[in-house]
């Protein structure tokens, strides 16, 4: 069966339908994500994101409910507290963000929807409130950059992990400028888009350039996925692993990488990179499973070794995120 975007849409409808049969305490389901773009696949996956807001505290935060190996549902549960008082959305990159989007309401009980989406964006856009948020991913960014050239963060996994989440929020600060946040799947496809708008076309190749070099080759690349499919592969059995890294979600990374070899190697490597890291926390640290993944960061210079070299990159990349968000307070005074 080909599976289009508007069969997914009905799908989202009639899975809204039994959630909420099942559950009295949501009142209300809305869609965001892909699935609100003409063309939500990605080497032929997608997911459907929902987000249920329910009236009390939620026990389970996120869910992931399999359609088929190449689509899922992925529920998002959330308090209606967590929207209270919606103006403080204005400055939730993430959820307000979403809600600016216009996402597809699929449930409503009380007509809760529309008075805190009205609430929410009221000046969202507003400059202060834009460069509020761009600040806080820059914030962080240069937090875990001051971590890192101090060392005050564990050698190894830790420090990894901290050097791309550093990297990751860089970009957010000014991808946000313009639109929500930047996600996995498609953060190095959007990121060009996004700095072109802004008239930042050089950030994009410095950020590559703090995470590639000329390893990266399509055959280099291609023994990288089949490491981190086995990675994920022992993952998704262990008791306690991630939501994000179960069986069901193992071909929304796998095909997206294979699919983005070829004409988009940086963005391949950037699925790589930041999953891999996560995974590699999980695995035993004397298997080869584990030194197949600091081989990888070895070579990448991504590793304990071979991040100071990067360290003053990513300093610089960050004085250009800070000195444009000045620039955008400066213009608006």
């Amino acid at each position: 069966m080909r599976v289009t975007r508007d069969l997914l849409l009905n799908l989202a409808h009639e899975q809204t339908a039994k959630l909420a049969a099942k559950d009295n305490s949501i009142q209300c389901v809305y869609l965001v994500g892909s699935l609100l773009h003409e063309a939500p696949f990605l080497g032929g996956v997608t997911d459907v994101d929902l987000v249920c807001v329910h009236d009390r505290p939620v026990k389970t935060p996120r869910e992931i409910i399999r359609i088929n190996s190449d689509v899922h549902l992925d529920v998002a549960h959330l308090s209606a507290e967590t929207f209270s008082p919606p103006r403080r959305l204005r400055l939730d990159a993430w959820i307000g963000g979403t809600l600016d989007k216009g996402p597809l309401v699929l449930y409503d009980r009380f007509h809760w929807f529309d008075f805190t989406r009205a609430s929410a964006i009221s000046q969202f856009w507003q400059t202060e409130h834009t460069v509020s948020r761009a600040r806080g991913f820059a914030g962080r960014a240069r937090k875990d950059w001051l971590s890192l050239s101090e060392e005050a963060s564990p050698q190894g996994l830790k420090r990894s992990q901290l050097y791309l989440d550093a990297l990751a929020n860089a970009a957010n600060a000014l991808a946000v400028l313009n639109g929500v946040p930047l996600t996995t799947r498609h953060f190095m496809l959007a990121l060009p888009e996004r700095m072109a708008a802004l008239n930042l076309n050089e950030f994009t190749g410095s950020f590559v350039s703090l995470f590639a070099n000329e390893s990266v080759t399509s055959e280099q690349l291609e023994k990288w996925q089949t490491q981190w499919e086995a990675a994920y592969d022992f993952v998704k059995e262990l008791p306690g692993s991630p939501v994000k890294f179960c069986p069901t979600r193992r071909n929304y990374y796998a095909k997206a990488v294979s699919v983005l070899i070829a004409d988009h190697p940086a963005a391949a490597l950037w699925i790589l990179a930041t999953t891999w890291c996560e995974l590699a926390a999980f695995l035993p640290k004397t298997e080869s499973l584990y030194k197949e993944w600091q081989a990888f960061m070895r070579i990448l210079e991504l590793d304990s070794k071979g991040l100071p070299s990067h360290l003053t990159g990513l300093d610089s990349l960050l004085d250009n995120v800070e000195n444009t968000l000045d620039g955008w307070l400066e213009e608006a005074a």
